[in-house]
């Protein structure tokens, strides 16, 4: 037994090998406390940049939505015309004889062919569609014959 004790007194210390295995444990648990905390810290400023983001959302929808109220009243016929007689345009119902009636490119007339001449700028149109035109002022004959 004497023998023991000498081994331990004499070396002078304590070994290497326990103390580099403490070491180890111990940054281990270092690390996974500062990566617990990082972890807690990102979640809770997600959540935080989360909830702004649905606020946000919320708010825009409203604001949408109130767009779009305000829209359909403004394309709504009884303001358009409130805004005509306001603006004092001269604007008004036309005609049937102001009206045409566009068909697969081509111009057929719905009043008779004695009224003032209508120009209607060229448009290319899908095939198997009808389209109106209005028009609120009779154009200056052209030259150009058909």
């Amino acid at each position: 037994m004497a023998k023991k004790n000498r081994k331990n007194s004499a070396g002078g210390g304590v070994s290497f090998g326990p103390t580099v295995k403490v070491f180890f444990i111990c940054l281990v648990l270092c690390s996974l406390g500062v990566t617990y905390v990082w972890q807690k810290r990102q979640i809770y400023s997600l959540g935080v940049k989360t909830e702004q983001l649905e606020k946000r959302l919320a708010t825009l929808k409203r604001e949408n939505e109130m767009r779009r109220q305000q829209m359909a009243m403004l394309h709504s016929l009884p303001y358009l015309d409130a805004r005509v007689k306001e603006l004092k345009l001269g604007l008004g119902v036309p005609t049937p004889d102001q009206i045409l009636t566009l068909v697969e490119g081509q111009i057929a007339r719905a009043a008779p062919q004695s009224a003032p001449r209508t120009v209607v700028s060229a448009m290319i149109f899908p095939p198997d569609k009808t389209y109106l035109a209005y028009a609120t002022k009779a154009l200056p004959p052209t030259n150009r014959k058909r």
